[in-house]
């Protein structure tokens, strides 16, 4: 009999809300937390983009010793957060290990997350105080008392890696299971669940963590500026995209967000009573091979992983990749239309972008996340657009509607596609 994959615990952190009942409240009343860029930003050069979303802000005190967090980079700082709110939710038992913590009955659980980018604050301080004459060193630590001297730190790689996301999970929990990240653009947090997926459906594993992380947080808007001068970002006045509007201008800008998910194979979580969100039923990748960074003008990769995937199956929501940026809009559009037919057959669609920002390579798990929220609370978000394209299915408030099949869509720089498909679990199956 085929293995079944659900999903039964999600650990969001976003600067809207930290954990399901914040995080899930703010996407259904399309909250959002947008500010304008700092002056500090702007000291060699002029930003097209004036808005950005912060990175979320908490604390680990109750996790682990500050020494410890002292030596992470913000990316592995949110990812280990994600992992405890998702093991929590999910509902499963930790206390304190001789060294960390310990998860009952996870002791060989693998994790898979995927990050769009390294964290690279710390590496471009230690990068400065290199080349500064007269130059300090620290250890362990992001903080700097006299910022006039730069420091550098002596923690750099292993910081810097990207592996460590992963890793600190895998080290603070007592994860024994295989363990690693991966890179798909911002298609990498769909990717990690589908891989995850497949490992469950392999019999690798029978309950496995994955997600996807992003900070791209630096004090001087270095890593903002590079999105900005590729014209990618949002040019609206008050900051918000319109993700599928005729007025939208690009992305925003999000500097750090994260999601991990609990995956589980079903009779496992059924033996021990889980409370179950979704199943996912099928997942999908390709690639373009056409640009670094511009979707192939055809469609014609994300219209075949649409045939593949829907194939025999009646979509009633799509959780839209909806970056809000020209070209990338209007081409996911004519693929809805081409599979789905015209606006009164789509299925409903929305943009978690439009209310989240976009946040690279944590923006496919969050966004996998609120498609099981959906399918589990039958209700769906709407969509913070005004002047709608207007071929496509889009409902500009939340609202209240039975979902059997769900699809998130994730497409990134160098040509990664990816889609997921949900379903609805039925405990009477």
């Amino acid at each position: 009999m085929k293995r079944r994959v659900v999903i039964t615990g999600i650990g969001p952190v976003t600067a809207i809300g930290i954990g399901k009942k914040d995080f899930s409240a703010g996407i259904y009343g399309l909250k959002t937390c947008i500010e304008e860029i700092p002056s500090c930003y702007e000291h060699n050069y002029r930003f097209k983009s004036r808005y950005f979303v912060p990175k979320p802000e908490f604390s680990l005190a109750n996790v682990i010793h500050k020494s410890v967090e002292g030596m992470m980079e913000e990316s592995s700082r949110i990812s280990v957060l994600c992992a405890k709110l998702a093991l929590e939710d999910a509902g499963y038992q930790m206390s304190k290990a001789e060294k960390y913590w310990q998860v009952e009955g996870l002791e060989d659980c693998p994790i898979i997350i995927g990050t769009g980018m390294s964290s690279l604050q710390t590496a471009l301080e230690s990068y400065t105080a290199h080349l500064a004459e007269g130059a300090m060193s620290t250890f362990g630590t992001n903080s700097n008392p006299n910022p006039s001297h730069p420091r550098f730190n002596r923690m750099v790689i292993p910081m810097l890696m990207t592996n460590s996301p992963a890793a600190w999970i895998s080290i603070l929990f007592s994860l024994k299971g295989f363990s690693y990240t991966l890179n798909a653009a911002c298609a990498s947090g769909t990717y990690a669940l589908g891989e995850g997926y497949r490992a469950i459906l392999a019999g690798r594993s029978d309950v496995l963590l994955a997600g996807g992380v992003e900070a791209l947080v630096e004090k001087k808007g270095a890593i903002m500026r590079g999105f900005d001068m590729l014209s990618t970002l949002t040019r609206a006045k008050d900051g918000r995209p319109q993700p599928f509007s005729q007025q939208r201008s690009g992305f925003l800008f999000s500097e750090a967000a994260g999601c991990v998910l609990v995956l589980e194979e079903l009779e496992r979580a059924q033996h021990r009573g889980a409370d179950i969100y979704a199943e996912i039923v099928d997942y999908e990748a390709c690639s373009d091979a056409y640009s670094i960074v511009q979707m192939e003008p055809s469609g014609d990769s994300i219209t075949g992983l649409f045939q593949k995937i829907t194939q025999g199956i009646k979509v009633d929501y799509l959780n839209a990749h909806g970056t809000a940026t020209m070209a990338n809009d209007d081409l996911e559009g004519k693929v809805i239309e081409q599979i789905f037919g015209a606006k009164k057959t789509q299925p409903y669609i929305n943009s978690s972008k439009g209310i989240l920002g976009h946040s690279i390579g944590a923006s496919g798990a969050l966004e996998v996340a609120v498609t099981a929220f959906s399918i589990k609370e039958a209700k769906i978000h709407g969509n913070l657009t005004w002047d709608p394209m207007d071929n496509l299915k889009l409902p500009l408030e939340s609202m209240e509607t039975p979902i059997e099949y769900a699809l998130s869509a994730s497409y990134g720089f160098g040509g990664h596609n990816a889609l997921m498909l949900l379903k609805r679990y039925d405990d009477h199956e």
